[in-house]
């Protein structure tokens, strides 16, 4: 079952709270993503549940192209907050989305090879990157894009 998202008519007249929730759900559950776009979910409007991806996109983007440190601290702390990929169990103290609870199960159905790979890849990227976690994007059906 997809996690259900509001009307996004009705998003930008929601509480915090709950705003914070959508964008839990389509994403990793972040302080730093919370913080970024709270001014932007209560007042611009979207066409699209896409299009407020691509805005909160637009917004990283945006982090890693300035040079202040904070800037760079927030977007390490919302890449950060994206759970290895391939990893054997998630501790029942991690907060992981929905989405990537199913992603989680999916790579980690009997490949116990690619997990061991996806193991190593992990440790080799965190490694060069220190703070990160590498993280695929891609656009998914499972996100209603009707109003």
């Amino acid at each position: 079952m997809s996690p259900s998202l509001p009307s996004l008519s009705s998003l930008a007249s929601l509480p915090q709270e709950q705003q914070f929730q959508v964008l839990d759900t389509l994403f990793e559950p972040s302080p730093e993503l919370h913080a970024l776009m709270a001014p932007i979910l209560a007042n611009q409007t979207f066409s699209s549940y896409a299009s407020l991806i691509d805005a909160v996109g637009g917004r990283m983007s945006a982090l890693s192209a300035a040079n202040s440190p904070t800037d760079k601290a927030v977007l390490v702390g919302i890449l950060g907050s994206h759970p290895r990929l391939g990893r054997p169990k998630v501790a029942q103290s991690e907060h992981i989305s929905e989405l990537s609870k199913k992603e989680q199960a999916q790579l980690n159905t009997g490949a116990e090879e690619l997990a061991e790979r996806l193991r190593l890849l992990n440790a080799e990227y965190e490694e060069k990157f220190p703070g990160l976690r590498f993280v695929f994007v891609t656009k998914s059906n499972s996100v209603n894009d009707q109003d």
